[in-house]
């Protein structure tokens, strides 16, 4: 993994012990996973073009250390001694492109909806033709679009899920936090937010 990334080791840190099961399964999934690095950003930087490498980055290394920790927990919870995956090269690959094709499909709806927002010249001639809750709900609309282009990566990440129907406890596992903790970060995060664009106004 580059630099600026954390390598697999890290990642699978609590599943790495001498007197956990499954070791040489786990040992095995670090080195192939440090193998199929340079494929996966291969595969990230080729499906997202219109953004910089960092950006490109970002969606395939949370995804890739999803994956990964997902393995790990399925060799962990393995009880036949005999337990193996065949090709763990064909396997990981093949997991990381699932997800990573959900989550662009996913990122490109989300686009698609905010590219249709109205324009300003638009919201005008709509305020002239409908009644006023019709305009309060263009207007909330624009004010959550606002909301959204100025939360961090991380808080418009959860954001995002929670969109999508995913259970904070689903989102919790995903982030490695416990539920209270997510809601709570969570939580700071909308309030910091609101303090901000309550000063702007």
């Amino acid at each position: 993994m580059s630099s600026r990334e954390l390598g697999p080791e890290w990642v699978l840190s609590r599943f790495i012990s001498p007197t956990a099961g499954h070791q040489d399964e786990i040992s095995e999934l670090v080195v192939v996973a440090r193998r199929l690095w340079p494929r996966v950003q291969a595969l990230a930087h080729r499906e997202q073009q219109e953004k910089t490498s960092d950006e490109a980055l970002a969606l395939a290394t949370d995804i890739w250390e999803g994956v990964l920790q997902s393995v790990a927990k399925t060799i962990q919870r393995a009880n036949r001694k005999n337990w193996r995956i065949k090709n763990t090269e064909a396997y990981l690959f093949g997991a990381f492109h699932h997800r990573f094709n959900r989550a662009l499909k996913k990122e490109r709806r989300r686009r698609e909806i905010i590219q249709h927002l109205p324009s300003t010249g638009d919201l005008e001639r709509l305020r002239q033709a409908h009644d006023s809750k019709v305009v309060l709900d263009l207007e909330r609309l624009i004010q959550v679009n606002e909301a959204v282009r100025r939360m961090d990566d991380w808080t418009r990440k959860v954001w995002a899920a929670r969109q999508y129907g995913y259970s904070w406890k689903e989102i919790a596992v995903h982030l490695g936090l416990t539920e209270p903790q997510a809601k709570l970060r969570f939580r700071y995060a909308i309030g910091r937010l609101r303090a901000r664009l309550g000063g702007a106004t």
